[in-house]
């Protein structure tokens, strides 16, 4: 994998150890990001004030060492790992509109579905079982027509992504740890599957492993991401909590499931529909929101003959006689096609006889 000079720069940033805050200091330092190495020595003093005499010593000794990003960028290649960084065409528009957006994704598995519509759907462990098929029906089928983007948790996360991928639809999950690790164990295979028919994004290097902390920084990842976030399910203080409270700074619709009165595992659902989230007991109000009509009818089948006519009409107008010939139908017969064909929106008469298709 190609990458730029000064998407160069932020992954050797990143190399170092270095937190979000000290990265984007350091870049503020200067106008373009590849600009710190090549005047490094201008920008050392004030280098050093924001990242301490430990952290200053690591980034001269890689700076002097040519091995340093050749291995760390083989290394990635190595685990399947693609850096999607700030400045990287595949980069999505809408997370670049958050505070504080992250500088570099790491990717592993289909890196083009960044740039696809998502749409989030986010719960707690504890949702219940019947809220749990009720998530993997809809996130079924909300991809469709979006991206189906969760966490990895059990419950609500590993709901709407199995119910995105058993539709045959494509899903996202955003880690809040490198993708080194796999947080819970019990997620190894759902992650795995995510791997391989969707895409895994994480903001923090390949080897960080699972913290507290960088869970509520994950949620604003995942809610940048998103077009409209669906809460299925949590508690007053739930993780899911936060993530629509982001989407909701971030100008996003924030849907959320009804529960009934202390039910503790829709406790925060009810309490963010009372605030702002839009009331979701319906799948097709959630489709609605986005230009999306689920109450319009599919097509009717269409018998041999019907499909025979439709054919013969790819050209252009005929006449009926014309058709006749073409389908090996009796004009008696034809006739009777051609009027069903006319109720069903598939052809139109354009006057003696003839017949053209819609």
């Amino acid at each position: 994998m190609d990458y730029t000079k000064d998407e160069k720069t932020l992954l050797w940033l990143d190399g170092l150890g270095l937190d979000h805050t000290r990265r984007v200091k350091l870049l503020s330092l200067c106008a373009q990001p590849y600009a710190l190495v090549q005047r490094f020595a201008s920008y050392a003093a004030k280098a050093r004030e924001i990242v301490g005499e430990e952290a200053f010593a690591r980034m001269q000794a890689s700076l002097s060492s040519p091995a340093f990003m050749r291995e760390l960028l083989a290394g990635y290649e190595k685990k399947g790992i693609r850096a999607v960084t700030y400045f990287s065409a595949a980069y999505p528009d809408a997370l670049k509109q958050i505070p504080n957006p992250p500088l570099v994704l790491y990717c592993r598995g289909e890196v083009s579905l960044l740039q696809s519509r998502l749409f989030a759907i986010v719960g707690s462990r504890h949702t219940p079982p019947a809220v749990r098929k009720l998530t993997e029906k809809w996130a079924g089928e909300l991809s469709r027509y979006f991206t189906v983007v969760s966490g990895c948790a059990p419950g609500g996360d590993e709901a709407a992504l199995n119910g995105a991928l058993a539709a045959g639809g494509k899903a996202v999950s955003v880690l809040a740890h490198g993708l080194d690790h796999v947080c819970p164990e019990s997620s190894r295979n759902l992650v795995e599957r995510v791997a391989r028919s969707g895409l895994l994004v994480s903001e923090y290097p390949p080897e960080t492993p699972p913290r507290g902390y960088l869970f509520p920084a994950r949620n604003r990842v995942l809610a940048g991401l998103a077009e409209g976030v669906l809460v299925v399910s949590g508690g007053e203080k739930s993780g899911t909590r936060s993530t629509a409270e982001r989407a909701y700074e971030y100008g996003r619709d924030v849907f959320a499931v009804p529960y009934p009165p202390g039910a503790a595992a829709g406790a925060g659902c009810n309490a963010l529909i009372k605030e702002y989230a839009k009331l979701a007991d319906d799948l097709v109000d959630i489709a609605a929101s986005f230009g999306i009509n689920l109450t319009a009818t599919e097509e009717e089948p269409l018998s041999a003959a019907e499909r025979a006519v439709l054919a013969a009409l790819c050209d252009g107008e005929a006449h009926l006689s014309q058709l006749s010939a073409a389908c090996a139908l009796p004009q008696s017969e034809l006739s009777a096609v051609l009027i069903l064909l006319e109720m069903k929106g598939r052809i139109a008469s354009c006057g003696g006889n003839r017949y053209k298709r819609l």
